[in-house]
Order: structure tokens, then C-alpha cells, then sequence
């Protein structure tokens, strides 16, 4: 991957959040790679008597 940009998106359970483009050569244009994001405070709040864990990396078909 090459000539990254980056770009701010809103995501409902991420803020500030942003997407990621390359060049993709091939198409002569730029395709979206990834998504990403700081999760909400209140995203991060467990729900009662539940243990949770999470993790994630989102990049796009």
C-alpha cells in the first residue's frame, strides 16, 4: 500500500473516528482500506454481571 490519506467518518460507536485510502494502481483511483476509531466512554461500560472482552481491526473488502 501507498499514497495513504486519511479522512474523518463518523462512526455511531467511535469518536473521533476516520477512514483510510490508498492508490490502488490497478484502478487508477483511491480505495477505501480501513475504518478506525476511539471508542465511546459509554461503549466501554460492561453490562451488569457479564464479563465482556473486545478487540478489532476492520479493513474492507
Amino acid at each position: 500500500m501507498s499514497k495513504l490519506r486519511f479522512k474523518p467518518a463518523y462512526n455511531p460507536y467511535a469518536e473521533p473516528s476516520m477512514e483510510i485510502f490508498s492508490y490502488h494502481e490497478g484502478f487508477k483511483k483511491r480505495v477505501e482500506v480501513g475504518n478506525s476509531g476511539m471508542f465511546r466512554p459509554e461503549m466501554l461500560l460492561p453490562p451488569e454481571d457479564v464479563r465482556v472482552i473486545a478487540w478489532g481491526l476492520s479493513l474492507e473488502r
